[in-house]
């Protein structure tokens, strides 16, 4: 790796040994863990994964300088402040056993499918399913906006991403000041303590500010 320096902005780059392979997983891990390693010490703004530019001139030229203006007010407001991404899921089998104690027809296809396999009762499986998903997207619909309301004070910025599976509660990002960030630590343990029955709470970061940048 290697830095192009454009006025006030430098880049950080690394060269492409072989075109042909390009984006693997491999690459992406290393990709975030330089980006989140850099992000530490410095405001940074995370180019797309697997951008490619002719060269350093290039990079310099036409990345950098045309936006310089741009690029700097992000990072400054951006400075003293990092991203941690705050995940709440339910726990699939607390609310398994919840929905079939309130729902008799729930109730009913678990006893059908019970002792079976897939193939004997695949339609029960599949309705059970549909019961079990329709119920988690009503719940969260009303246990999601308390847990972004108590964060809300204690964040400089947040933005909450599409939910990827069914089990998911909450996925959102925040942006936080360093010295905010013992005081966030201890919001996210006292929910994950009164949640503890029924949902489970995963913290990442620090991270690079993915969602709080400017489309670059």
């Amino acid at each position: 790796m290697h830095t192009v320096n454009s006025g006030r902005l430098a880049a950080v780059v690394s060269d492409l040994v072989e075109p042909d392979i390009l984006g693997t997983p491999d690459d992406l891990r290393a990709h975030i863990e330089v980006l989140d390693g850099i992000a530490t010490s410095q405001p940074i703004l995370p180019l797309t994964f697997a951008t490619v530019v002719p060269g350093d001139t290039d990079i310099g030229g036409e990345v950098l300088a045309p936006r310089e203006a741009e690029y700097t007010e992000a990072s400054e407001k951006l400075s003293g402040h990092a991203q941690f991404t705050l995940l709440a899921r339910y726990d699939r089998d607390t609310i398994l056993g919840e929905i079939i104690l309130d729902n008799p027809e729930a109730a009913e296809l678990r006893g059908r499918i019970v002792g079976t396999n897939e193939d004997e009762t695949r339609p029960e499986r599949i309705r059970l399913g549909e019961i079990i998903v329709k119920t988690m997207e009503s719940w969260k619909a009303s246990e999601a906006p308390p847990i972004l309301e108590q964060l809300e004070p204690v964040v400089a910025d947040m933005s909450e991403r599409e939910s990827g599976q069914a089990e998911d509660v909450t996925e959102v990002a925040v942006l936080l000041r360093h010295e905010a960030i013992p005081k966030f630590n201890d919001l996210v343990d006292g929910l994950a303590e009164t949640h503890q029955k029924r949902l489970r709470f995963r913290l990442v970061g620090p991270q690079a500010p993915y969602d709080f940048v400017p489309e670059i």
